[in-house]
């Protein structure tokens, strides 16, 4: 099996597409928030780093483990037949489409706020 068929059916790609986007959201929030509460521009700057840091993070954790009906497994002791990536990568797909509609809506506020 080729390392990138390998990536696709552990869902990696759809675990950064995720990451970036839910990122993204955090960002847009803690910009609307900071700028209201006042809050200084470093913790901008550090949650920020704390999310380039967590990006590799994630997609390591994502190629070690896979979610079960039973839990998180490692990948290596769930059997081909018990895998449910395909209804992992689906929920995946559903959470990045409404935290991709809600970044959006954050933007949107974020330049109607004055």
């Amino acid at each position: 099996m080729s390392i990138f068929a390998e990536l696709k059916r552990r869902n990696i790609f759809r675990v950064a597409l995720l990451y970036i986007v839910s990122a993204w959201l955090i960002l847009q929030v803690a910009e609307i928030l900071f700028v209201l509460l006042g809050v200084p521009d470093w913790i901008f700057r550090f949650i920020f780093a704390l999310l380039v840091i967590g990006f590799p993070l994630a997609l390591v954790f994502s190629w070690i483990f896979e979610i079960t009906p039973q839990g998180l497994k490692k990948g290596q002791h769930v059997e081909a037949h018990a895998s449910i990536t395909a209804q992992t990568g689906r929920k995946i797909n559903i959470l990045t489409v409404v935290l991709l509609a809600c970044a959006i809506l954050a933007a949107i506020v974020n330049q109607l706020l004055p």
